[in-house]
């Protein structure tokens, strides 16, 4: 008690000289917060100068360039069926028999649909079979308006289905179209496997353009058009750079005071 008497009555006496005293502590713990919220992140490894890739994302269908269609002209009588789904048929193999007709594969391929069996009657242009070319598929790509203007005949494409992610096919871009509000691409690919069927679908990357050694960095470090960099004595500061090529993880540095082997901070967000 006799201790914050004399703390009262020293302050009460040096009023001025407590007030100032105060606020350089004050400054001194807001300036430690700002650090602390400086370093609140993880520390990047060194950058590097690389390869960047600008390209344009969509989802891509796999198409067959020849199907053959069974389509009576008129009702008649399935007789006989040669192949069921999934077969695979020689050209010239035996289809189906309507009535007194023999119907032949015009090419080999898989059959892929019937829907009808022997004895059934089938109307007028309804399909009875189809048989689908394996041997020449490509790929339609969906694209949104602003990618669609970027892509060019000739541009190179990455392919990648789900299942074997571990390889990528690649193919080239061969037309640019559009069709009832959809802006879509056609990639030509000379050596999809033989498992992948159409309707399929696949991520397709779409290369717009390739860089070779430049400085790049991770694009999370990146806050309203600053980065944090980790100075020699440990501090955090802020610089100002303007960014290239944003190739999904990693972006190219056009400009600002950052350089090869500099550390960045990729801060971690505050709980909402």
């Amino acid at each position: 008690m006799n201790f914050l008497r004399s703390l009262k009555n020293w302050i009460g006496q040096h009023f001025i000289l407590s007030m100032l005293g105060f606020s350089i502590l004050l400054a001194a713990l807001i300036f430690t917060q700002k650090i602390l919220d400086r370093r609140n992140g993880v520390v990047t490894e060194p950058l590097k100068k690389g390869r960047i890739v600008d390209a344009v994302y969509g989802i891509g269908t796999v198409t067959a360039l020849h199907s053959f269609s069974i389509k009576p002209g008129v009702t008649q009588n399935l007789r006989k069926l040669y192949a069921r789904e999934g077969d695979f048929v020689l050209k010239g193999a035996k289809l189906a028999s309507i009535d007194q007709i023999t119907y032949h594969a015009p090419f080999a391929g898989m059959v892929s649909y019937v829907p009808f069996k022997v004895g059934e009657n089938v109307f007028s242009q309804s399909p009875i079979m189809v048989v689908t070319d394996l041997t020449d598929r490509y790929l339609v790509v969906n694209l949104v308006q602003q990618s669609a203007l970027r892509v060019r005949p000739g541009q190179k494409a990455i392919i990648s289905f789900d299942s074997m992610r571990q390889k990528q096919i690649s193919g080239v871009v061969a037309s640019v179209y559009s069709y009832s509000a959809n802006f879509l691409a056609r990639i030509d690919v000379a050596n999809l496997p033989n498992e992948i069927l159409p309707e399929m679908t696949a991520d397709v990357a779409i290369i717009i353009q390739e860089l070779q050694d430049v400085l790049t960095m991770p694009t999370a470090a990146f806050e309203n058009g600053h980065v944090w960099v980790v100075k020699s004595n440990g501090i955090p500061s802020s610089v100002e750079v303007k960014l290239g090529v944003v190739d999904e993880a990693m972006a190219q540095v056009l400009s600002g005071d950052i350089h090869e082997n500099d550390q960045l901070i990729i801060r971690k967000k505050p709980s909402p």
